[in-house]
């Protein structure tokens, strides 16, 4: 008979340690259960004597995780945890399996900070940085229900879609992303290169060249002067905005100015209008009353999104409004069809599920609008090109002519 320690939660959330006997693993587990007990972390029992296990040390060149690593994590541990594993022999199976250095360091950390007594949601927590608010939240609340696993495993696929949504987006925009890029590289070869080459064949003639490829030397002139100086502040200007993408005020800054565009501001405002609906409708789903969801939903819209939903909570909701009632006054953040479709759910009892079928309209909009936008910019995007294309040839291969009529 071994004998295990252990750190579990009874019903009304409350940690108990102690030490029990069985003769395995999975009969210990089922011990605690029987004694209305959730394991949070269980062991074998160590003397006094013994020294303490050292966590793996990892090395991660990555600051972040990436959206894939975190539907990893909660698919994989939310399964786990169905089985009746207690929470830290889940996070050792998954940290063992990673193979992302960084995810075995946060995983291994929330381990010990479990293993010394903290609740998960509090572990999680001091991970901020990469996982989100929601994430925490839906912890939190899946803690004190009893529904862990299943809120983590919920979560995973609501993530799912998001990464599945946002690949669409980015196969959207690579084509017009490729040819600027293809574009701009033939420019930078036609002036180191060529340009240069034509301007010594011309310093050679008494040939004049025309103005179209005199402004062509003269930019080519001017490139290969200052070339490290144009480098070093074009290379200035991406660190810049690298920077200030990282810090969240900036980027709302930076990302108000679709606003004034109007294809892009339908993009902006329905990709925003889909976090909305979706996270309120999981916040709902995990327990949450809906003052308690919007104030967390803040956390994932825009600027002035977060100002309105605010309000809503702290003046509106607490003088009994009705949340589709509250939202009219703000016509141009939320549409019509929106407060409508949220009316009849709130009356029908329904919040939630009319909440995700409008996030994925949403979702739906925007690849739509974004479509109908590329579907507008290429053909300009290709006009664009002919032209440089075929001012760049006439600068060169004109002059040529010209010159070969000289001898």
């Amino acid at each position: 008979m071994a004998r295990f320690s252990y750190v579990a939660q009874n019903s009304e959330n409350e940690i108990s340690k102690g030490v029990i006997e069985a003769p395995t693993h999975s009969e210990a587990v089922r011990v605690l259960v029987r004694k209305g007990l959730s394991p949070i972390k269980l062991e074998v029992f160590k003397d006094a004597g013994e020294k303490n296990k050292t966590l793996p040390i990892t090395i991660s060149f990555r600051k972040n995780l990436t959206l894939f690593d975190q539907i990893n994590i909660l698919r994989h541990l939310g399964t786990i945890l169905n089985t009746g594993t207690d929470l830290l022999s889940g996070l050792d199976i998954i940290a063992k399996d990673a193979i992302n250095p960084l995810v075995q360091k946060i995983l291994y950390d929330v381990k010990e900070r479990v293993g010394r007594g903290e609740r998960f949601s509090d572990a999680i927590e001091k991970w901020k940085s990469q996982f989100s608010p929601i994430f925490v939240s839906l912890v939190r609340a899946g803690e004190s229900s009893g529904t862990l696993p299943k809120t983590l495993i919920s979560y995973a696929q609501e993530l799912r879609k998001d990464y599945s949504f946002f690949r669409k987006l980015r196969s959207a925009v690579t084509y017009p992303v490729i040819l600027v890029v293809a574009v701009v590289a033939m420019i930078l070869i036609l002036i180191s290169i060529v340009v240069p080459r034509l301007k010594q064949l011309f310093s050679t003639t008494r040939a004049a060249p025309p103005f179209y490829t005199k402004f062509f030397i003269a930019v080519s002139d001017f490139w290969l002067a200052h070339l490290w100086t144009i480098l070093g502040i074009l290379a200035i200007c991406a660190v810049a905005l690298m920077i200030a993408f990282r810090k969240k005020t900036l980027r709302e800054k930076l990302m108000e100015i679709l606003w004034y565009f109007p294809v892009l501001k339908k993009i902006n405002r329905n990709l925003i209008l889909s976090r909305f609906t979706k996270t309120i409708a999981n916040l709902i789903d995990a327990g949450f009353s809906l003052k308690e969801a919007l104030h967390t939903t803040e956390e994932v819209v825009g600027p002035k999104h977060r100002k309105a939903l605010k309000e809503i909570a702290e003046a509106k909701l607490a003088k009994g409004v009705e949340f589709s009632e509250a939202l009219k006054s703000y016509e141009d953040l939320f549409p019509r069809i929106l407060v409508s479709v949220i009316a009849t759910g709130e009356k029908s009892g329904q919040l939630s599920s009319v909440l995700l079928q409008m996030g994925e309209f949403y979702e739906e909009e925007v690849l739509y609008s974004l479509e109908l936008f590329l579907t507008l910019i290429e053909p300009l995007l290709l006009v664009f090109v002919g032209l440089v294309v075929g001012l760049m040839a006439a600068s060169i291969i004109s002059p040529i002519y010209s010159l070969i009529g000289h001898f």
